[in-house]
């Protein structure tokens, strides 16, 4: 009695096919299914993370206490700019970067929250606010990027202020500023610090929709095992 079977390997995954039994029986063929095999390997490789050292949930932990240490230091940078700066004779800007800064970093934490709750309750759907600010994160590190090169190039106030790298006097007539060395090679550190950043979400983004991936594929296995009281050799109790 013939048996087609077809295997396949999607991301740690390996999937049997619904196995078909061919009967021919007064001119028609009647198909006998049954099942898929669905096998877990919560060691796969493709579930690890940080070039390969730790596992995938165990990755996001360490991104969320990177991330509240990165939110920390922004937090600080920001309101010891905006206290060294002459409010009397700023132009709003500086006060506008401390409430657009407050906001991110309000909203920031509490999608790490929702990751570290989503991982350790095994919820995908919890880690997706996570990777949405990871992602708009990223894009404004780059847009930081071109304002210092703007910046650079033209030397304009309102570029400067977009930083919010350094507290500096704008002149009242002008729209341009030179920037003493000190204040500039604040700027540059600072710049410095977001292109780090930058790279940073990036990856750290790739790990997260990894984990997110695993816990997909693993509530995939879970509800297989419950529905056909498969044994779970391979799905350990992390």
């Amino acid at each position: 009695m013939p048996f087609n079977r077809f295997y396949s390997r999607m991301n740690g995954i390996s999937v049997r096919s619904l196995l078909v039994r061919d009967q021919p029986q007064n001119n028609t063929v009647v198909v006998d299914t049954v099942p898929k095999t669905i096998q877990f390997d919560e060691s796969s490789d493709d579930y690890r993370c940080l070039c390969g050292c730790f596992h995938v949930k165990t990755g996001c932990f360490l991104i969320a206490g990177i991330e509240m240490l990165l939110a920390f230091f922004f937090l600080i940078h920001c309101l010891l700019v905006y206290l060294q700066q002459n409010t009397q004779k700023d132009d709003g800007l500086p006060l506008a970067s401390l409430i657009a800064t407050l906001c991110g970093l309000g909203l920031g934490v509490l999608t790490l929250f929702l990751l570290c709750i989503g991982v350790v309750n095994h919820r995908p759907a919890l880690l997706v606010p996570h990777m949405i600010v990871q992602a708009i994160a990223a894009i404004c590190f780059f847009l930081l990027l071109v304002c210092c090169l703007v910046a650079e190039a033209t030397e304009a106030t309102v570029f400067y202020r977009l930083l919010n790298a350094a507290p500096f006097e704008p002149h009242p007539s002008s729209n341009t500023v030179a920037l003493p060395a000190d204040t500039k090679a604040r700027v540059y550190s600072i710049t410095f610090i977001y292109t780090v950043c930058a790279v940073l979400m990036i990856w750290f983004l790739c790990v997260v929709y990894a984990c997110y991936k695993y816990l997909v594929e693993r509530r995939v296995y879970m509800k297989y095992c419950l529905a056909f009281s498969t044994p779970m050799k391979t799905l350990s109790s992390r």
